[in-house]
């Protein structure tokens, strides 16, 4: 019987020209070498040197990005590169590209890009690859089930001479991440919170496998900005098993198979996952429901917090003195609000389309605060070309952002894009080091939407209550035309001690501009959630740590009185919310929840009061029984019609209800017309 693998086992052994041995590593064979200006020009100067040539250029493609300016005078305009060493490594990039046959998609290109950007653009990165290139962050590509790591000028040097690597194989690391990421949330705060948690030393010496239910739920520009920064976290690489979600990415991209090899191509990568009862050398789990929106405070991306929390009061960390002294901040102090000079929007960490899309969603209609640079600057030409098509560099532009052409910009301070000394940075990048964005730069990393709401408020701020206006197409949730069923729910319960919760304190009506349903869990007790400058109260119920995951909410007397809008209960549920207990609801509302899978409970006087005293209990809603299950083996009955709690077990909603008696309507249609 054939010992279970994970996915890296299967992708490595595929790639073994020599296995390891005690005494020397395995050769290792590369199916894509990415190469660009900055760490080429030694390695071509070795062939020379050895009177070699490249041994595949078929499996070689290089790119301009690192050193090239995105001011587009220097790019298209005629206007020369203004930094005379960068012009030295564009020029003798494509001097070496010339001479030895290697594709370049050079200055001129409408394909060039940021390296980890063009190479799944096009569909070169491809499931089952191994993929190399000079720059740390070919860990991008392992978002695609593929083995990609950076490696040094001289290890590029051995791939252009022999496409083969020398290497030990690493131990193996699943990062499991279960649950949903709330509305808000995205791949960048999810990663961030990961690092955070492991340190950036928790993945050294390992390969990443990121799992789980909030992994699959990631597109794959989402998946891309997690395994970009798995070198951050320490790794040699970060990998997901391709599916579904992969093929559709690749299909009909100009370099992906065609045809029978396409349907040949996915077959075999559908095999390339790993197995059950694989053993990992070491497993961290998280839960996606508690990560909030993050950003950095310190010199390296494990100094990270939420961007409603404070730097931390202390920490056995040895460098956080030196990193509050350099980042100008004091330990305990609140992270929203501090001022900001620079935001930047970009990298191979967050310029995809998406990215432009969530920073747009954010800035439209509103300027960038004063005094505020903004920089936006897509990852390849395509983007740009695809961006400008979907106005977006308009909202950019009219926003006050300066808006670039593609290249690795300001995430590193060597392209003319720098970040002045002892200004503060939001920057969607992947490192906070001392002087990555220019000499004496403060560098705050963050997801576009917290990016594009620093630029607004001219301080570090979380976008949450911007989003409301957001699009259906870029809103995390979608609408859902059938209810879940419910037989149970067990839950710990979040307590609102407040009475007579009106329906336009639940979702205050200057958020009820909406056409659809998504997105309102966003708005959620608004006026009490959110702070004058947008940033989450601390103090407010919902925002507290234990508050995340909760599906029960405890209010006081009389919850849901005002409106017929259904917006209210849209809202909760929206956020996650499943049961509300109260001694009594307003009946429109009562009535709008069981439509829509949100169930009221009714509950005596001394209940609630006990309920409300001790908060975060866990309860179990049984609707069999009609009953509120409490610790220690009591049980209360609560009041519900038959027919919605049938609608509620079968998880249909009153329309589908409905819907099941065409054939009686029908009937009745026949019987009308004949009178």
């Amino acid at each position: 019987m054939t010992q279970p693998t994970t996915l890296f086992q299967k992708v490595w052994e595929r790639h073994e020209v020599v296995p390891e041995t005690p005494d020397t590593p395995a050769v290792l064979f590369i199916d894509l070498h990415l190469i660009h200006e900055v760490t080429t020009p030694q390695a071509f100067s070795v062939l020379r040197e050895r009177g070699l040539p490249v041994r595949r250029t078929d499996l070689t493609l290089g790119t301009m990005d690192h050193s090239t300016p995105t001011r587009t005078e220097q790019v298209f305009g005629g206007a020369p590169i203004a930094i005379e060493s960068a012009a030295k490594q564009v020029k003798q990039l494509e001097v070496n590209c010339a001479e030895f046959g290697v594709e370049l998609l050079n200055m001129a290109s409408n394909l060039r890009g940021i390296v980890h950007v063009i190479g799944p653009e096009l569909g070169a990165t491809q499931p089952g690859k191994t993929i190399v290139c000079g720059d740390s962050h070919t860990s991008t590509h392992g978002a695609f089930g593929a083995l990609a790591f950076g490696i040094g000028t001289t290890e590029v040097g051995h791939v252009l001479a022999t496409q083969c690597l020398l290497q030990t194989r690493a131990k193996t690391l699943a990062i499991t991440v279960n649950g949903k990421l709330r509305p808000g949330v995205t791949a960048k705060d999810l990663v961030l919170a990961i690092i955070g948690k492991i340190g950036v030393g928790g993945g050294t010496g390992h390969v990443i496998e990121f799992r789980g239910e909030a992994i699959r739920a990631l597109s794959m520009d989402e998946r891309m900005t997690v395994c970009n920064m798995s070198i951050e976290a320490g790794a040699r690489a970060g990998m997901v098993a391709p599916d579904e979600t992969t093929f559709a990415y690749l299909k009909d991209r100009p370099r992906s198979p065609k045809g029978a090899e396409w349907e040949r191509a996915v077959a075999d990568w559908r095999t390339l996952v790993t197995d059950e009862g694989a053993v990992f050398d070491r497993e961290v789990v998280m839960d996606a429901g508690a990560v909030e929106p993050m950003i950095t405070w310190g010199t390296h991306p494990g100094m990270v917090a939420a961007v409603s929390g404070n730097v931390p009061a202390s920490s056995s960390d040895p460098v956080f003195g030196k990193a509050l002294d350099y980042m100008g901040f004091a330990a305990g102090q609140k992270l929203a609000g501090s001022p900001i000079n620079v935001v930047f929007v970009g990298s191979c960490t967050n310029s995809r389309l998406t990215d432009l899309r969530a920073a747009a969603s954010v800035l439209k209609g509103r300027k960038i605060a004063p005094g505020v640079q903004m920089l936006v600057v897509p990852g390849s030409q395509q983007i740009k070309k695809q961006a400008e098509a979907e106005g977006l560099d308009r909202i950019f532009l009219d926003a006050g952002a300066e808006w670039r052409e593609s290249g690795c910009s300001m995430c590193l301070g060597m392209n003319g894009d720098t970040v002045g000394a002892g200004q503060y940075s939001v920057s969607t990048s992947n490192r906070n080091f001392e002087g990555r964005q220019g000499v004496g730069a403060r560098t705050l990393l963050a997801s576009p939407l917290t990016a594009a709401a620093s630029a607004v408020r001219a301080a570090a701020a979380c976008a949450l209550a911007f989003l409301y206006h957001r699009s259906a197409r870029s809103a995390r949730l979608t609408l859902r035309h059938f209810m879940e069923p419910i037989t149970t729910i067990t839950s710990r319960t979040l307590v609102l001690p407040r009475s007579d919760v009106d329906t336009d304190q639940i979702i205050p009506a200057r958020f009820l501009r909406t056409t659809t349903r998504e997105g309102l869990g966003l708005q959620l007790f608004s006026d009490w959630r959110y702070l004058p400058d947008g940033s989450p109260n601390p103090e407010f119920e919902l925002n507290k740590p234990q508050a995340q995951g909760c599906k029960v909410l405890v209010a006081g007397d009389n919850f849901g009185c005002g409106s017929s809008r259904e917006h209210a209960p849209w809202a909760l549920t929206d956020h996650g919310i499943r049961v509300v207990i109260s001694t009594s609801f307003a009946d429109i509302f009562r009535s709008n929840s069981l439509k829509n899978g949100l169930v009221p409970v009714v509950v005596d006087a001394a209940t609630l009061q006990w309920l409300l005293a001790n908060p975060g209990i866990e309860v179990t809603l049984d609707l069999a029984t009609s009953s509120l299950r409490l610790p220690g083996g009591r049980s209360v009955q609560f009041p519900i019609e038959p027919f919605s709690r049938y609608c509620l077990m079968q998880g249909v909603d009153q329309l589908g209800y409905l819907l099941s008696k065409n054939a009686e309507i029908s009937a009745y249609e026949q019987r009308r017309a004949a009178r």
